[in-house]
């Protein structure tokens, strides 16, 4: 049964089988696409408020740590400048002159502080005699009872001179307004050398200076941050209805008391958020609840259904449209295409439409049409490269060229020169070990330069009455590649066809050089030139009067442009009496040889 319902399958149209495939293809996958969703969606939104709330509470705690930091910096700027106040003059606190320079100067203590703290809100000092200087008059109301407060009472017997902070707090004394809780940092001051106690410091920081440090009403998406005590005891928040009240869960105050650095845990369907302030032994406590940072995940659902309902819809029908369409080219373009690949390149498609498939179809004709083409022209060209190369290969082992240089190699020897004699026979035999170049076709230019050299060693031996050479190549390019070939029938010819018909002594000129991305080799004789009429016919390709001239020169240059492209080759320049000079242009790449 289930053969048979497969063989039913397999013999309906393709749009019936784009729609049976299709439904369940949408359907399934959006089903799990609203479940992953939802489950992604609340996952990486708890993730990124805890990433967001985990930095912005450390951004927190450092601000506030900055005010503390600079509360105990300032304590300290303080006693040493009413140090020096007090020991660049004689204080006589019966003398009213006296008491208002001393006052002066530390009213302008205090304002320099005050200017050089923000975080500050107000300074009052208070001396040994119980004389009050204070950063604002304000700070004078209830003065009796400044001076005979715990505060003061507990800085004036502290043992060690040193800083004191006291919880944040509403007081009547020594703020500027009673209805704003501060947090307060007391020093007594002491002489630096004698510890003769000088007075007493009490500096004031408004908690509403702490609780702006905390994210407002469109400032972030996360909101709720307060500081509490190690009691539990709310200290400073945005919400001033909920200063000095104290938290009830006692799950929350557990965590309170046992958080050491940060961390973040779920209370009664809240993500709650703890960091630790260790220099006031406060905690830092953000609350948001678990529904806020999913409220998007039930609205995503409702959108991904309705997206998918509708993109069901619009499916099955556009599958119905365009599957009659698609399929019939698409099954006889498949057809040519399997030819193609059983080798048969005379195949063509005969799809002749405007749509994509016609696109298609034409594009594919004309690839293979340029394959054909293509490896048509590679053969051509690999056949053309062989055998200009073997045509220079052959036009090297000259039989006059090797009996002259073998009867040279045995009159040095009849004349004792043995040493001519060896290092004629080590040219001759480096000549054609590079020439044959074990059937390589690429060598290094310093090997393809000492192939030159070698035969021009020989030639000044044969004619030393004629022939001089100077070789001038950097050694910045003689890594790099040439084909092998290149440079020898050049400077063959301009010993053949330039110097020996000048019958007097010339020289051949190698240089070799960088020129922006190109590697240029020129060979330049003194010797008899050539005319501007067969100089054309050299340029254009066409045969000169001298053949030998025309090949040795054009099949170098066929070579070069096989090889490296049109813009590379040769160029001639030449004056009849004077001289040529052939320039020789290669691709600089970074594909380099390097010698061993």
């Amino acid at each position: 049964m289930r053969f048979k319902k497969w063989l039913n399958y397999k013999n309906m149209l393709i749009r019936k089988k784009i729609i049976i495939v299709i439904i369940p293809l949408i359907i399934l996958p959006l089903l799990v696409v609203i479940y992953t969703s939802n489950y992604v969606l609340t996952k990486m939104a708890t993730q990124r408020a805890k990433e967001n709330i985990a930095s912005e509470s450390r951004l927190i705690v450092n601000r506030i740590q900055n005010i503390f930091n600079n509360g105990e910096l300032c304590s300290r700027m303080f006693t040493q400048q009413i140090n020096i106040a007090f020991k660049e003059q004689e204080i006589d606190f019966d003398n009213p002159i006296s008491m208002m320079a001393l006052n002066n100067q530390i009213i302008s203590i205090i304002d320099f502080n005050l200017r050089a703290f923000k975080d500050i809100e107000s300074i009052s000092f208070i001396d040994t005699h119980s004389n009050l200087y204070v950063s604002d008059q304000k700070l004078k109301n209830n003065a009796v009872e400044a001076l005979q407060s715990p505060m003061v009472k507990e800085l004036k017997v502290l043992g060690v001179p040193e800083s004191k902070w006291f919880p944040i707090q509403f007081r009547s004394y020594l703020v500027t307004n009673p209805n704003a809780s501060v947090l307060t940092i007391g020093k007594r001051i002491v002489n630096i050398n004698t510890q003769d106690t000088l007075g007493i410091l009490i500096m004031n920081i408004k908690e509403a200076m702490i609780s702006s440090f905390f994210p407002g009403e469109g400032e972030s998406e996360l909101q709720g941050y307060s500081v509490v005590n190690t009691k539990g005891t709310i200290i400073s928040s945005q919400n001033k209805a909920i200063l000095f009240k104290g938290i009830s869960d006692p799950k929350l105050l557990a965590h309170i008391h046992s958080s050491t650095d940060e961390q973040s845990i779920f209370i009664n369907s809240n993500l709650v958020t703890l960091k630790k302030i260790n220099e006031m032994d406060w905690t830092l406590l953000h609350e948001i609840s678990l529904k806020e940072l999913a409220k998007g995940r039930y609205e995503n659902s409702l959108l991904i259904l309705v997206v998918g309902v509708v993109c069901t819809v619009i499916a099955i029908i556009g599958s119905l449209l365009i599957s009659k369409q698609i399929a019939h080219p698409i099954i006889k373009l498949t057809k040519v295409v399997k030819h193609i690949r059983e080798g048969n390149l005379n195949m063509t498609s005969d799809i002749r439409s405007s749509d994509e498939i016609g696109i298609l179809s034409s594009v594919f004709n004309e690839m293979i049409l340029k394959v054909k083409e293509l490896l048509d022209k590679v053969k051509k060209e690999q056949r053309q490269k062989r055998e200009y190369e073997l045509a220079l290969i052959q036009s090297q082992i000259k039989p006059h060229f090797f009996y002259n240089t073998l009867d040279l190699i045995f009159v040095q020897c009849e004349m004792g020169q043995a040493k001519e004699a060896a290092n004629t026979t080590k040219a001759l035999a480096d000549f054609y070990k590079v020439s044959l170049s074990k059937g390589k076709e690429m060598i290094t230019i310093r090997e393809e330069l000492k192939n030159a050299v070698d035969y021009l060693y020989i030639q000044q031996m044969l004619y030393s009455d004629i022939i001089d050479f100077k070789i001038d190549v950097t050694e910045e390019i003689m890594h790099y590649c040439i084909m092998k070939l290149t440079i020898q029938p050049l400077v063959e010819n301009s010993i053949y066809h330039g110097l020996k018909p000048r019958m007097s002594r010339g020289v051949i000129l190698i240089r070799g050089y960088l020129e922006v991305n190109k590697i240029i080799i020129e060979i330049s004789d003194n010797g008899v030139g050539i005319s501007e009429e067969k100089l054309q016919q050299l340029m254009k390709g066409k045969e000169a009067t001298d053949s030998s001239t025309s090949f040795g020169l054009m099949s170098v240059n066929e070579r070069l442009k096989l090889q490296f492209g049109d813009e590379f080759g040769i160029n001639i320049e030449s004056e009849v009496g004077i001289g040529t000079r052939i320039k020789i242009s290669l691709p600089r790449t970074d594909e380099v040889i390097y010698d061993i």
